[in-house]
């Protein structure tokens, strides 16, 4: 997945043109930020004591301006997670442990700008991304069998989304390639994400 987002990147780099002044047809940018919270997460840690996760997701992606106000694009989350402690006793045997998880997300996203304000050169948009998830685990053994712990520790893989209800992307300046987005919405990119855009043209 990393390399599929590492391509993404660089097929921006190679095709980039001329700075324009507002978003429209053909502007490519990528963006980086955080989100506040993080559905999956929250799911994986729900079992067990002391359930923790790192700030986030944090996020890289990549966006296309199919047209001035339809957006494709394509995003990368990751996160940290731990299950907490977990006890698992059965008549012969038991076992403390927590999983500790790094969690991937690939997402495809489709935006749609409904609100453009050419002389801010900024964007409101609503949108849906979907894609996957895939969770890798690492067992802490507190005490017992760590056999037993092999045996009842599940880790998944599955289907990721993420709704925007309403997201804002614009430059510092109207002519400036760097600035800023942010979204509120519902998903595994949290309630609320945040972070740097830099378009290429």
């Amino acid at each position: 997945m990393k390399k599929l987002i590492l391509s993404a990147l660089l097929c921006a780099g190679i095709f980039q043109s001329l700075s324009a002044q507002v978003f429209q047809k053909g502007n490519m940018s990528v963006f980086a930020g955080v989100g506040a919270s993080n559905t999956v997460a929250k799911a994986l840690n729900s079992v067990g004591e002391d359930a923790s996760n790192s700030f986030g997701p944090y996020i890289l992606g990549y966006q296309y301006h199919l047209t001035d106000k339809l957006m494709l694009g394509l995003a990368y989350s990751y996160q940290s997670a731990s299950t907490g402690k977990q006890t698992i006793v059965t008549a012969t045997d038991a076992v403390s442990f927590k999983t500790n998880m790094n969690i991937s997300m690939l997402m495809t996203q489709l935006n749609y700008a409904w609100y453009q304000n050419e002389k801010q050169a900024m964007v409101l948009y609503s949108g849906v991304s979907a894609g996957s998830f895939s969770v890798e685990g690492e067992l802490e053994i507190i005490s017992g069998n760590k056999d037993l712990a092999v045996k009842y520790n599940s880790l998944s893989s599955g289907v990721s989304y993420h709704l925007t209800a309403i997201g804002y992307k614009g430059r510092f300046t109207k002519s400036s390639k760097l600035g800023a987005y942010a979204e509120l919405g519902f998903g595994m990119n949290g309630l609320f994400n945040a972070g740097i855009n830099y378009t290429f043209n």
